[in-house]
């Protein structure tokens, strides 16, 4: 995993909760509390699984709940520094979502080593998006976090419920 994707969750934590809560959180994690991350740099999967799972015990906190503070950061507050360009075209949380695989392409096209989750669509009816998650990282409930926050980023009501470990089901508003 990218280190990205854990500066994130340690911008999330320190604001929130202040830098003490994050050093805490790596220590839970079996790591030293001033470990570093450059944002290019890979992260073992597990080692990253690790923190997000600390991040749950440091807070006190359950994992639907770290998912959709992580999904709602990410997308409202650390995109909105770094990646701002990739939702410019979209004028809504559908179009923003249907990019999403090309944009993690886009992203990650010449970082070696990048292993992005991608995404399939299939239409269930004109409001109810079946989105696929193709990862081995077990991360759907992330995901879920993600596109509840790209809901509040349109400032629109989306109902996403998790149907499996790959796939969720997204309705629009009419």
């Amino acid at each position: 995993m990218k280190a990205v994707i854990i500066n994130c969750l340690e911008s999330m934590i320190s604001e929130g909760y202040g830098k003490p809560k994050w050093e805490a959180t790596l220590v839970n994690a079996g790591l030293p509390g001033n470990t570093r991350f450059l944002a290019s740099q890979d992260i073992d999967d597990r080692v990253a699984m690790k923190i997000f799972d600390a991040t749950c015990t440091t807070l006190n906190i359950s994992k639907r709940q770290a998912s959709e503070a992580f999904g709602d950061y990410w997308v409202n507050e650390f995109c909105q520094r770094i990646y701002k360009a990739y939702f410019r075209g979209s004028k809504t949380a559908r179009e923003l979502l249907l990019k999403m695989d090309q944009i993690h392409e886009n992203v990650t096209m010449n970082i070696e080593s990048a292993r992005p989750p991608r995404f399939g669509y299939k239409w269930k009816d004109d409001n109810t998006l079946l989105m696929e998650y193709r990862s081995g990282r077990g991360m759907i409930d992330y995901l879920v976090g993600l596109v509840q926050g790209v809901g509040k980023h349109f400032r629109e009501n989306l109902r996403v419920r998790k149907l499996s470990e790959s796939q969720l089901e997204i309705t629009f508003p009419a």
